[in-house]
């Protein structure tokens, strides 16, 4: 018996990454569509599909973006934060439609945040007039030439 759950558990697992592989490359998919795909029932792969939203491996659904081809810049901005300030500029942050990611790492620098705007002065203006008032400082500012992936 035991063996049977470990084997469901490993079918389990392995169904939900390729559901993730799915709707990552596209999740505008129906539930039928992914159940072709991977060889089970409409029920099963709501089911895991549902599964994911709820333990919040899925997080939501948005469009991959080419910005450049609308003739935006995109810039990555690494830099450190006073933890007095840490908290009120994350939830500045988080508000902005200029910001599109933002990234606790490991490093000399702790945060990476994403950005794309009109141009790279409209988004050093928005860095000059919002992000200094929190004392962000290492900052290193690299402009995306091109995204490969």
């Amino acid at each position: 018996m035991a063996m049977m759950r470990a084997h469901d558990a490993s079918n389990r697992r392995e169904l939900d990454e390729e559901l993730l592989r799915i709707l990552e490359e596209d999740c505008t998919l129906t539930y039928q569509e992914m159940a072709r795909r991977v060889g089970r029932s409409l029920w099963a792969v709501r089911y895991r599909v549902e599964a994911l939203r709820r333990s919040g491996a899925i997080k939501g659904c948005r469009a991959a973006v080419d910005y450049k081809s609308m003739g935006y810049d995109k810039v990555v901005l690494f830099f450190n934060i006073p933890p007095e300030h840490m908290r009120e500029a994350l939830e500045f942050m988080k508000s902005q439609s200029i910001i599109k990611s933002i990234s606790m790492i490991s490093g000399d620098k702790r945060f990476v945040v994403t950005m794309v705007g009109k141009s790279i002065d409209d988004i050093r203006k928005f860095i000059v007039d919002n992000l200094t008032k929190y004392k962000i400082y290492d900052a290193e500012l690299d402009i995306v030439i091109d995204e490969i992936k």
